[in-house]
C-alpha cells in the first residue's frame, strides 16, 4: 500500500509540472569544463534519496559515493508564458531543467531540478525531484550556457532592481550526504569561491543530442 501511494504521488506530482512548463527542449547533455583544463566532463544524475538524484560528475573517480549513470540526458522546459528579458534577450527564456526519473511500475517520472540549501555553508546543491512544486528557475544564453538570471542589485545600498543579468556560479565540488560523498554539480552561494577546498569553477553547455 505503501509503495502503491508513493507511486500516485509521484504521478500526482510529475502532471502538475507538465501542465505549466508546457514546452519542452530536444534532449540534451550537460558539459563541464574548467579554465585549467582539469575538468573535462558530461553530467550523470546519481542517487541521493527516495526518487530523488544529484548531478555527478560522469567520470568521477571517487569511491565513496554511488556510481553515477553514464552521461545523463536532459530537457529545458518552459512555459507559453515565458519570455525572455526585454533588456537582455540574449540571457534567454526562463524555464527548469527536467529529467526523466526510471521506475518500476510507473514508467518514465518528469523530474526537476531544485536547489538544495545548507545554512551551515555557502553553496546549494542541485537535486532532482518528481514534479515541480518548487523548480529553481535557470535558462541558457544564446551561448547555450547554463545561468541563473537575476535582476537586484545586491551591491547598492540600498538593494535596488535593475536589468536583468546572467549568474554562472558553477563548480564542481566533492559535497558529503547521508554517509556517502558525491562528486557534484554546485552552485555557489555569493561571488566568491565556496569555502569547500575541493571546488573548482566550471562551464556549463548544453550539447544537443
Amino acid at each position: 500500500m505503501k509503495t502503491a501511494f508513493s507511486i500516485a504521488a509521484l504521478i500526482a506530482a510529475a502532471s502538475a509540472q507538465e501542465s505549466y512548463y508546457n514546452i519542452t527542449s530536444k534532449p540534451f547533455q550537460l558539459v563541464l569544463t574548467s579554465a585549467d583544463g582539469s575538468i573535462n566532463d558530461t553530467v550523470s544524475t546519481c542517487h541521493t534519496g527516495a526518487a530523488l538524484e544529484s548531478l555527478c560528475l560522469s567520470n568521477s573517480n571517487s569511491t565513496s559515493k554511488p556510481n553515477p549513470s553514464p552521461s545523463s540526458t536532459f530537457n529545458f522546459n518552459s512555459s507559453i508564458y515565458s519570455q525572455a528579458p526585454p533588456d537582455h534577450a540574449d540571457l534567454g527564456v526562463p524555464g527548469i531543467l527536467t529529467w526523466f526519473l526510471p521506475t518500476g511500475n510507473a514508467g518514465l517520472i518528469p523530474s526537476s531540478v531544485y536547489f538544495n540549501y545548507d545554512p551551515s555553508t555557502d553553496s546549494a546543491v542541485p537535486i532532482f525531484q518528481p514534479g515541480s512544486d518548487r523548480p529553481q528557475t535557470i535558462a541558457f544564453n544564446n551561448q547555450d550556457e547554463l545561468i541563473v538570471q537575476g535582476y537586484v542589485n545586491w551591491t547598492a545600498n540600498p538593494p535596488s532592481s535593475g536589468e536583468t543579468y546572467g549568474l554562472k556560479r558553477w563548480f564542481a565540488c566533492r559535497t558529503y550526504f547521508s554517509g556517502y560523498q558525491y562528486d557534484n554539480l554546485v552552485w555557489g552561494l555569493g561571488v566568491g569561491k565556496p569555502e569547500n577546498p575541493t571546488c573548482v569553477a566550471v562551464g556549463v553547455k548544453r550539447v544537443f543530442v
